[in-house]
């Protein structure tokens, strides 16, 4: 069995053949690019034109100039205020989107605030804990987060759940709108211009047979059946790959924000490596392998990266807990995992945070193992 991991050290090997690569604790990119470009630090900023594409994970990540390509970036902190040709696919704590987008704009993050210079010209995809949209959406609108503040223009369809939803008094909706509160249904007089609003609440249905709602006999087996499950997996996960378990918990305790920017690049990055290799006949082997492998490491990410905690938690009590000790424990985060991850909409944030973490601390991990062999 392969350590999944590994792949991102071919990812990075992939990336020097196809554009510039540049990495450091802090990275300033101030030359014209006149290729793609793919950036890791912890402080990233950019601050001259880029007629490519754009690929960053770092701490905190500044764009102050435009990119002629698409726009990739995972980290803690964002501000994007140069304009962008393209798509912009984006994940972090908090977002600051303050320019034009040339198409989509897909954004995962604690707290997202599209601000009143912004226009998107194609669709808004966003899912946060707190999210504010003051500027034009031209396309259509997705928005599901905890508190969701709207009071600029969207002129395609839309669809909003959240917690809290506001409707500021400047917002005006050029389509219909459905929408999702806990508060029940919201007033939008004077807001809708030749559209209507319907509250719906099959937008917040649960697809998950696990769902917390419908515990029950069906439910409990269906547990029963995963708790057996989780704990063969954990066991052999565990057996193959102690040292490696042990090894990482180091990039959770002195590199978490490192830790997270680049998990979110192994999250985000690969699929875009396997997608280009399927377009090259001879990558097509390296192409199923690589999916065969991804989706391996996200099917089973909540178990790694519960043997992961598992490790932490030993380490920061300072317990001597033996192999069955560990591997009891991670059973018991496992199942902790998947019943925070059900929760709807939450559990999305959980999932990328938590995935970020453990397959971040994995692959920095290889990244000093390496470095220790050559030297």
């Amino acid at each position: 069995m392969k350590n999944p991991i590994t792949l991102v050290l071919a990812f990075f090997a992939v990336l020097s053949l196809f554009g510039q690569a540049e990495a450091g604790k802090d990275v300033v990119i101030d030359t014209e690019q006149t290729d793609d470009i793919y950036i890791a630090g912890e402080q990233i900023e950019l601050e001259a034109v880029v007629k490519g594409d754009v690929v960053a994970a770092g701490g905190t990540i500044i764009l102050n100039d435009s990119i002629y390509g698409d726009f990739i970036s995972a980290g803690g902190d964002l501000t994007l205020k140069g304009p962008i040709s393209d798509d912009v696919r984006v994940a972090g704590g908090k977002l600051i989107i303050d320019s034009e987008v040339g198409d989509d704009l897909v954004v995962f993050g604690g707290e997202v605030l599209i601000t009143e210079k912004t226009r998107i010209k194609g669709k808004l995809l966003c899912f946060a804990g707190k999210v504010t949209v003051d500027g034009e959406v031209v396309g259509a609108l997705n928005v599901r987060g905890g508190a969701i503040f709207i009071n600029g223009t969207i002129r395609g369809p839309s669809k909003i759940v959240g917690e809290d939803i506001v409707i500021g008094s400047t917002a005006r909706f050029y389509d219909d709108v459905e929408y999702y509160t806990d508060d029940g249904k919201l007033n939008f007089n004077g807001k809708l211009v030749n559209a209507n609003a319907q509250f719906n609440e099959d937008l917040v249905e649960e697809s998950s047979q696990l769902s917390l709602r419908t515990l029950g006999t069906a439910s409990l087996k269906l547990w029963a059946y995963y708790v057996l499950s989780a704990f063969l997996v954990i066991l052999v996960l565990h057996a193959l790959f102690k040292n490696a378990f042990s090894s990482a918990v180091e990039g959770i305790e002195n590199n978490l924000g490192k830790s997270f920017g680049f998990g979110l690049l192994y999250l985000f990055g690969i699929p875009f490596l396997i997608l280009f290799a399927f377009l090259m006949v001879i990558g097509i082997p390296i192409g199923l392998f690589a999916t065969g492998v991804f989706v391996f490491s996200l099917f089973f990410g909540h178990l790694v990266a519960a043997i992961l905690i598992a490790y932490y938690l030993r380490n920061k009590n300072e317990k001597d807990w033996g192999f069955w000790g560990i591997t009891l424990l991670a059973l018991g985060c496992a199942v902790l995992l998947r019943a925070l991850t059900i929760i709807p909409f939450v559990g999305i944030i959980i999932s990328i945070v938590v995935l970020s973490i453990t397959y971040g601390a994995l692959s920095l991990q290889v990244f000093r193992a390496k470095k220790q062999h050559a030297a």
